[in-house]
């Protein structure tokens, strides 16, 4: 299995921006619809409508890279009205060139996943 699961969170939505954000945040739920390697990709606002959460699933690790070049246009403007993304990933396995570009090039928090043995 060479699934993949990220968090990504924008973390500073200024009351301005809210709307903008949302209207933005449809568009990529709209177009990671179309991508066949996404198996979840949720949103998830805070209480107060401040920051908000992207649980995302990919079917395998090229997926979140295929991802993020399709929709370098939207994930900019979130990022303009939300804050850096603060992001996670967590590969289930280690292998492969999509996990080491990930790994090497993005910044993020990298997971390495336990399964109850080294």
């Amino acid at each position: 299995m060479n699934s993949m699961q990220a968090v990504a969170v924008f973390p500073s939505i200024a009351p301005e921006n809210l709307e903008k954000f949302k209207e933005l945040a449809y568009l990529i739920l709209l177009e990671v619809q179309k991508q066949d390697s996404i198996v979840r990709y949720d949103l998830f606002f805070n209480h107060d409508m401040t920051s908000c959460t992207v649980l995302e699933e990919y079917s395998a690790p090229e997926g979140v890279i295929e991802h993020v070049k399709k929709n370098a246009a939207l994930l900019a403007e979130l990022t303009a009205l939300g804050g850096k993304i603060q992001g996670s990933i967590f590969p289930m396995s280690q292998d492969g060139s999509a996990i080491a570009e990930i790994r090497d090039n993005w910044d993020s928090e990298f997971h390495i996943h336990f399964a109850g043995k080294n």
